[in-house]
């Protein structure tokens, strides 16, 4: 079955990614990640992280969704054998490659529709090439293909 996402849809997801106003508490970041809440002060204290608001003598830490992203990330770094500084640094470089993407689908995802078996997103238009949109689609279990397709009249 086939079903076209409306437009609406789009654009709430492309302005849920322009907003980074999510935030989660200390203990939030902990649960997901499974770094201590004492762990994570002390990457605070580092300047590892940082909390969105909540610095004030008495308040209460919120971190945003990227910095869950950014813990979560460091603690498989810190798993797989580097040490601290390493797994920053190298959470630091992934978090520059995900927002690239992020911009990327917030500046180029038109349109996506259904299928029975996946979906397909259109990428919108090829510069030199008028009247084409490139199409990523994306079957269960099989990679993903680009195709190139007249736009929608």
């Amino acid at each position: 079955m086939k079903k076209i996402i409306e437009d609406d849809f789009m654009q709430r997801v492309k302005s849920i990614l322009k907003t980074s106003h999510f935030s989660l508490g200390i203990g939030d970041i902990a649960d997901a990640t499974g770094v201590s809440q004492r762990q994570l002060r002390y990457w605070e204290k580092k300047g590892y992280i940082k909390p969105s608001t909540g610095t004030e003598e008495g308040k209460h830490r919120k971190y945003s969704y990227f910095t869950l992203a950014k813990v979560s990330l460091i603690q498989s770094f810190i798993e797989t054998g580097f040490t601290l500084n390493a797994a920053v640094t190298k959470a630091d470089e992934h978090r520059e490659v995900a927002n690239a993407l992020k911009q990327l689908v917030i500046n180029r995802l038109s349109s996506v529709e259904t299928l029975d078996n996946g979906f397909k997103f259109n990428l919108g238009p090829i510069e030199g090439l008028p009247g084409k949109d490139l199409i990523a689609t994306i079957h269960t279990g099989q990679d993903t293909t680009f195709t190139l397709e007249n736009q929608p009249s």
